[in-house]
């Protein structure tokens, strides 16, 4: 499998103007018409990551639908993905049967046509907002790999966008934080706390998040990718519809950004587990401050984590391929820091087409 080449310059991205260097490709949708001389739609396809923020950002993008329609962008978030528009997409591939192939297809049409339908609105370009075409949370902690089934899953919705101009967009986070909020959110909706041997399993699992870029790069091999640090961007998510766009876009006013349905802090999941019997699970949660975040990794586990995502800071900052762009507005923000994302449309995992 041909992977992204690493030795290209750096995209290191300060000024947002940058963006728009490759303004001729990016813009594309602004000049290039089909059959029916109506605009060719471009895609523009944010694909999470789970807990980094794409809940707030989902929020901001529907906050913003009339400033969005100005600028010729429509917009598609949860509500209009999880009501059936991806059946058969985004079920485990290892769980799929001729009929759930058949449906996968069948959305594929579907969504040909809906973009068709865009078009003849006059629409230049799509944001299609939908974390779980690149996997569960809870397939990621029970294979205890980070999307291992990434290229299966989109292998099977790119059809759909054959022929159109596509940006992807994906948020990563520091591990630590990102195994422990999935967690969190896995043991408020039934399972158990993790244990020992959970945990170092999920510090020594070998997929990182430039295996997910390259991945993405792998299956979609004539797209823009944007890639942005969730501790940068979360209090101001404002510029990432322009990163996603790859032009400006003039957004309205802005409300002040917020933490979205925060996932439970270790006091909380400590009355949860006591409430199922595991006395010892919510003793040790017990003693975290209140309003912690919750943390099972240990300080060499956490340090271990901390610097396999300074791995791949790295690497992005050294250029991660010539279609790869990294929006690097801080130095230093990852690791350890309290942020938290929520849950609202996490628990939509099972209603995106039987996910699992």
């Amino acid at each position: 499998m041909v992977r992204l080449r690493t030795n290209a310059p750096a995209l290191r991205v300060k000024p947002m103007v940058s963006l728009w260097a490759d303004n001729k490709r990016s813009s594309r949708s602004h000049r290039a018409t089909g059959a029916t001389g109506a605009f060719v739609v471009d895609i523009c396809l944010h694909l999470g990551a789970h807990r980094t923020g794409s809940t707030g950002f989902q929020v901001m993008l529907n906050g913003q639908r009339p400033a969005l329609r100005r600028a010729g962008l429509a917009f598609w978030g949860p509500e209009r993905t999880r009501g059936g528009l991806l059946a058969g997409l985004v079920k485990n591939p290892h769980h799929l049967s001729a009929r759930d192939t058949q449906l996968g297809q069948r959305s594929c049409g579907r969504l040909r046509m809906e973009f068709t339908r865009l078009e003849q609105a006059g629409v230049q370009q799509l944001i299609l907002s939908e974390e779980n075409l690149i996997g569960t949370m809870a397939q990621n902690l029970e294979a205890v790999r980070l999307y291992g089934q990434l290229s299966d899953r989109l292998e099977r919705v790119g059809p759909a966008f054959e022929g159109r101009g596509l940006r992807i967009g994906i948020a990563i986070r520091a591990y630590d934080l990102h195994w422990a909020s999935q967690l969190a959110f896995r043991v408020k909706a039934g399972a158990a706390l993790p244990s020992a041997a959970d945990l170092d399993r999920l510090v020594t699992q070998p997929r990182r998040w430039r295996d997910v870029i390259a991945d993405i790069g792998d299956i979609f091999p004539m797209a823009q990718l944007v890639v942005w640090p969730f501790e940068g961007w979360v209090a101001n998510p404002a510029p990432l519809v322009a990163a996603l766009a790859g032009r400006p876009v003039a957004l309205g006013p802005m409300a002040k950004p917020s933490k979205s349905n925060a996932s439970a802090p270790a006091a909380a999941l400590a009355e949860i587990a006591a409430e199922r019997g595991d006395l010892d699970g919510a003793l040790r949660l017990a003693t975290a401050r209140h309003g912690a975040c919750y943390m099972p990794f240990d300080s060499e586990q956490v340090w271990k984590l901390q610097e396999d995502y300074r791995a791949d800071i790295a690497w992005l900052k050294a250029g991660a391929g010539p279609r790869v762009t990294y929006l690097d507005p801080t130095e230093d923000t990852f690791g350890g820091a309290d942020m938290t994302e929520g849950s609202h449309h996490d628990r939509q995992e099972r209603s995106v087409g039987s996910t699992r």
